[in-house]
């Protein structure tokens, strides 16, 4: 009998590619921050990024969701160049969680979650009873709803990561990309997020500092370095120790975790 993660991997591998990106390079100041990019993501996965801070993440992040234009390469979103359609089929296409949130300086919980409404809207339409109910839901879903009328500018980090989780899943995307989306969060809510996300009909690409976070929901892990690919593979396949020496140059052991069998680090510390 095949394992759960082999029909997974084998579902997935059927799926289409949602998104592509080929030979991507980008430049800030007429220093490369991306070189030569190339991956491609299936409909259905849920994608890590990880890297060492300075790698390239949240430029390529940037690149993706049509902030940073690519000096060179392409972003193709089911096979259409990001860059030739417009932004509001984009923003239906991709929904985005920052690390950092602006205040959205005058605005409560929930018009703050129901902005993920506006790219399916057109100009001065108003919400219907449908939406109303819609984003009431979405709010009881990530238990935001006695925060309804705070002011988003008031709420911790934590919170304020909830409700962009929240707007995210009201707009309904087929790729949510997420920059750190634990940040900020405790514990409890890094997992309750993480599960939630995963969860989700949607396609995700987000990304890691806390590596086992990523070896436990993800299905395939992109590795970036100084700018370029590393390693792309299950994370299984690249969260090795001697991936994690010569990326992130850091001595650590890497085993099984003792109830779901993905791998598990555990770093090596020694006094000077």
């Amino acid at each position: 009998m095949k394992s759960l993660v082999g029909v997974i991997q084998q579902s997935l591998a059927s799926e289409p590619d949602l998104l592509q990106v080929s030979n991507l390079s980008w430049s800030a100041d007429q220093n490369k921050i991306l070189n030569e990019i190339s991956f491609a993501i299936k409909k259905g996965s849920f994608v890590g990024l990880i890297g060492p801070n300075g790698a390239g993440k949240s430029s390529l992040m940037r690149c993706i969701y049509r902030v940073n234009h690519p000096d060179e390469g392409t972003v193709l979103f089911e096979g259409e160049n990001i860059w030739q359609g417009s932004a509001n089929a984009n923003a239906r296409n991709m929904a985005v969680i920052l690390q950092e949130q602006s205040d959205h300086l005058g605005l409560s919980v929930y018009e703050v979650v129901a902005l993920g409404l506006t790219p399916h809207k057109k100009l001065f339409e108003w919400d219907t009873p449908e939406d109303k109910n819609s984003i009431k839901q979405v709010l009881l879903d990530n238990d935001l709803l006695q925060l309804s009328a705070r002011l988003f500018s008031y709420l911790s980090g934590g919170e304020k990561q909830r409700v962009m989780l929240a707007r995210a899943m009201l707009q309904k995307p087929k790729l949510l990309i997420m920059d750190e989306p634990t940040n900020h969060l405790d514990v409890h809510y890094q997992v309750e997020v993480l599960q939630k996300v995963k969860k989700l009909d949607v396609t995700v690409l987000a990304s890691f500092h806390d590596l086992n976070l990523a070896a436990a929901f993800c299905d395939k892990i992109i590795v970036l370095d100084k700018g370029q690919l590393s390693s792309v593979g299950t994370p299984e396949e690249v969260l090795t120790e001697q991936i994690l020496s010569e990326v992130f140059n850091s001595k650590a052991f890497v085993d099984k975790h003792p109830i779901h069998q993905h791998p598990r680090i555990t770093y090596a510390y020694h006094d000077e």
